[in-house]
């Protein structure tokens, strides 16, 4: 017997399955609409913020922002084309910046 097969042996047998868990069921997994919010989290930065960093990084004008899925969807101009951006709420971090579609 392998070594990891005898640590998976005794830790099953010191950690035994409490009783009434069906073992063959599956774990909960926690989604939440919470987590595709039609608003920004409490931890969330202010707009204003997240403004003032894609001003920081040449981004402007911004023509739009709205929250959309947990995101920022802004639309801003950056060395005259226009960009759509995807910003991450709590961190202002871009998640992705592509061409706008005319």
């Amino acid at each position: 017997m392998s070594f990891i097969a005898t640590i998976m042996l005794v830790s099953n047998l010191t950690n035994p399955i409490p009783p009434g868990l069906d073992p063959n069921k599956p774990a909960p997994i926690y989604d939440s609409p919470d987590l595709y919010g039609a608003s920004p989290s409490v931890i969330a930065l202010e707009p204003s913020t997240i403004r003032a960093k894609l001003y920081g990084l040449g981004f402007r004008p911004i023509t739009s922002m709205r929250f959309v899925g947990g995101r920022w969807k802004i639309s801003a101009v950056y060395q005259g084309k226009l960009r759509a951006l995807e910003v991450n709420p709590d961190n202002g971090i871009i998640i992705a910046d592509r061409p706008a579609r005319n």
